[in-house]
C-alpha cells in the first residue's frame, strides 16, 4: 500500500477490447447522479470516457463495495439537499414515503449499472487484509478504498476514479482529476 498508483488521463486513454475497468462509485455518481446533485463539469468528461470504454468493448466491472457506496451516497445527497429539515433523523427519512421514493430511484440507477457492467465479488480471503488494515490504521487510506485497490491488484484491473485520495496502492488508475494525474505520474 506504500507504492504510488500510476494514473493516466481517462479522457485520452485508449481502451482495449476485453480490458477490465473497475468504475468507482464517485464516477457512477457523475454518470447517474441523484436529482439533487449539482451538475459538475467532470460529469460530461466521464460520460465521454464511459462511451469510449463501451465502444472499445472494454469490460466495465462493479462489485458490492461500489454498489453500496453508490447507493448510500445517492440517498445521502438527496437527504442532505431536501429532506433533513422534515426528517431530522436519517433513518426516519429512509423509512418514510419520501425516502422510499428516493430509494426506488437509487435502485433503478443501480439496475442501470448492472446492465452495463460485469459484477465481480471482492473475495476477502484472497486480499492482503493486513496491508489494508495497516494503511487504514496509519490514516493513509480508507477501508473501502483499500479493498478496491487490493481487488484491482488481485484481478489486474484498472480503476476509473475521480478520488483525489487514491494515490497509494501500486495500481493503474484512469482519471480526469488533474490533482490525481499530477500526484501519480
Amino acid at each position: 500500500m506504500k507504492t504510488n498508483n500510476k494514473a493516466q488521463d481517462a479522457a485520452t486513454y485508449s481502451f482495449q477490447a476485453g480490458e477490465h475497468i473497475l468504475i468507482d462509485a464517485n464516477v457512477w455518481l457523475y454518470l447517474l447522479p441523484p436529482a439533487a446533485q449539482p451538475a459538475q463539469w467532470w460529469a460530461a468528461a466521464y460520460s465521454g470516457v464511459f462511451a469510449r470504454l463501451l465502444l472499445a468493448k472494454a469490460q466495465p466491472v462493479v462489485d458490492a463495495i461500489i454498489l453500496s457506496e453508490y447507493l448510500n451516497r445517492y440517498v445521502r445527497i438527496e437527504y442532505d439537499a431536501s429532506w433533513r429539515a422534515p426528517y431530522p433523523k436519517f433513518k426516519d427519512f429512509r423509512k418514510s414515503a419520501d425516502g422510499i421514493k428516493i430509494l426506488q430511484s437509487a435502485i433503478a440507477e443501480i439496475n442501470q449499472i448492472l446492465k452495463t457492467t460485469a459484477p465481480h465479488n471482492t473475495l476477502l480471503a484472497n486480499l492482503d487484509l493486513p496491508a489494508v488494515l495497516s494503511a487504514v490504521q496509519n490514516g493513509t487510506i480508507d477501508f473501502n478504498d483499500g479493498l478496491l485497490i487490493q481487488n484491482c491488484r488481485l484481478n489486474n484491473w484498472k480503476l476509473l476514479t475521480h478520488d483525489s485520495d487514491m494515490t497509494l496502492g501500486g495500481i493503474e488508475l484512469l482519471t480526469t482529476n488533474k490533482k490525481l494525474l499530477q500526484a501519480c505520474p
